[in-house]
Parts: structure tokens; sequence; C-alpha cells
């Protein structure tokens, strides 16, 4: 059997896809009451009440219910990336009981193209079904002020304002490199994570990270740092502009660049973790 073959492959993602359907349609479902009912707590119950904000005028009230539905978007931002993590961590969910788990692996397919339809299924599929979601949730909750008779403001234009003005300076462009590494560097954790644990992979691979976090925490604590520079980013004013100017030191250029090269690190080592699972192995990992 070839490596990789196109139309193989696509034939298995198809088939993968309509097997799991019913899962994605509950998990959009879920995801989409959720994000509303958020955007409801958001904008009705938590903060100023809308009848005394009617009272400031229209452009106050504007602005008002503007930071309120701004915060349904943060949330809905948080709530993107925990599912991008539970999905990571559930790519080889299927195969929990032994039966599936032997259908899986003997699946005339090669363990390259298993492997890549689980990572888009998980992190392609999961981000879809998230973005579709939190859009449908927005559109419910806009439906529902219009009824109400509240004021129409859009949640998903203020989240690609804010994406436009992440990236409007080199500066802003570096400094979103370093979130970027930092979030791609913890999903990949939990991608090694569900490819290592059988059972319960989201649980046992957050309760891993917090408990080396804690280990390294505490060593780090007991090395003296005295006369080691590490921030990272310096805030320069500069009397020209008026205005502040990040420094960056070359440890950040460093520290990222080792960073995205452990999340290639850690892809491969779950992939070739994937290789080496059994019908039959320990109780709590794949090896």
């Amino acid at each position: 059997m070839s490596t990789f073959n196109i139309n193989r492959f696509g034939q298995a993602l198809k088939c993968q896809l309509m097997v799991g359907r019913k899962m994605w349609i509950r998990l959009f479902s879920i995801y989409t009451l959720v994000m509303f009912m958020a955007g409801l707590f958001w904008t009705r119950i938590q903060g100023t009440s809308y009848e005394l904000m009617e009272t400031w005028g229209t452009d106050e009230l504007y602005q008002a219910y503007e930071r309120l539905v701004r915060q349904s978007v943060s949330f809905g931002l948080i709530f993107f990336c925990i599912a991008m993590l539970f999905g990571a961590s559930g790519m080889f969910s299927q195969m929990k009981d032994t039966p599936k788990r032997s259908a899986y692996l003997l699946w005339p397919v090669s363990n390259l193209e298993k492997y890549v339809i689980s990572i888009l299924l998980s992190i392609v599929l999961m981000a879809v079904v998230t973005v579709g979601a939190f859009f449908l949730a927005d559109a419910l909750r806009v439906f529902v002020d219009w009824v109400t008779g509240r004021i129409i403001v859009w949640g998903f234009p203020i989240l690609f304002d804010s994406q436009r003005e992440a990236v409007s300076s080199s500066e802003e462009r570096l400094f979103l490199w370093m979130v970027l590494t930092f979030m791609f560097y913890f999903h990949s954790l939990y991608i090694v994570g569900g490819t290592l644990f059988r059972r319960h992979q989201f649980l046992l691979t957050s309760g891993t990270i917090i408990i080396v976090s804690i280990l390294l925490t505490i060593i780090l604590k007991h090395i003296d740092w005295s006369g080691v520079d590490i921030e990272f980013i310096n805030n320069h004013w500069d009397e020209e502009t008026q205005t502040y100017i990040r420094i960056f030191h070359p440890l950040f250029y460093i520290i990222n660049t080792i960073g995205c090269l452990l999340i290639v690190f850690h892809y491969w080592a779950s992939y070739k973790l994937f290789t080496r699972m059994q019908v039959i192995n320990n109780k709590w990992l794949n090896v």
C-alpha cells in the first residue's frame, strides 16, 4: 500500500465525515446554545440595564451596548480556544474501546492518511463548527434584540476589526507572532496528549500540563536570576514621536523560534505515537 493516495484519502475522509456527522451536528448545536446563552448573559444580565442606557442618548447607548457585545465576542474567542484544545485532545477518541480500535487500525488506509484525516477533523472541521456556531449564536442574539426592540449591534464585525488592529504595525505583528506561538504550542501539546492517552485525553493532558508547569515554577523560583535580563519586550519612550516604542530583546526571537520548532516536533511525535498503536495497549496509554 502506498503511503499516500489522494483518491483513497478523499474516499476515507468522506467516510469519516458520514460516520461522524451526527456527532458533529450535535456538537454544533451545543456550541451554538452555549455561545447564544453567553451572548444573552453579557448583554442582558450583567452590567448596566438597557432601560438606563436608553436615557443616555443615541450615541452613548450605542457605545455602551457595543461594549457589552464586545464582552460576548471575547467570550466567543476564549470558547474557540477551549474548543480547539478539546478537539485536539479528542482526535483519536473513536478508538477508546477494542472493537472500534481494531476496526480503525485494520481500515485499508495508510497510517499517514488516517493521521491527516484525524488532524483535519480535529482542527479544521472543529474550527469551522465553532466559528459557524459563533455566527449563528450572534445572529440569534441579534434576532432577540430586534424582537425586543433593542438596537442592532453585530458581534462578528467587531471580531474582524480587532483582528485588523492586531496586525496594523510591525511591532504588533511580532507581538501577534508571540501570542500565536504560545497558542499553537499548547495546542500541539494537546495533540500529543490526544495521541498518547487512551482515555480521558483532555483531562489527563490538562492535568499533566498543570503538574509540569507547577514543577517548573518551583524549580525556576530556586534559581538566582539576579543580573539576568529576562524582559523580552521593553517599552521605550521616544521623545520625537512622544510615544512608547516596543524594543524586542534578541531572546524574544530565539524563544519564539524554538517554540515553533517544538510545535513541529510535537506533531511529528504525535504521528510516531499513532504508528505505534496496537489493538491491545496499556490501560491509560497508547504505547
